[in-house]
């Protein structure tokens, strides 16, 4: 199997992507919490199920956008 120099480019970008959706994911979350608490809350389900979310919220972009952009650069190189 051969990998694509336009693939990989695209990997990169897709990789760049995911980074920058990450974080402003992660920081949504952050303040979807802060906002609970300081309302008077205990967090809500942003700090109940923050582990969770957060490896969902990394993993996905991390790993998937990558993916995506290789298969996509792939498939437009030729």
């Amino acid at each position: 199997m051969s990998v694509s120099l336009a693939g990989v480019i695209g990997a990169v970008v897709g990789l760049y992507v995911g980074w920058i959706d990450y974080r402003i994911l992660k920081g949504i979350l952050q303040a979807s919490e802060m906002k609970n608490r300081q309302a008077g809350g205990d967090g809500g389900a942003a700090a109940r199920y923050k582990a969770p979310i957060g490896a969902l919220i990394f993993g996905v972009p991390i790993v998937g956008f990558p993916v995506i952009g290789y298969w996509a650069a792939s498939q437009l190189a030729g």
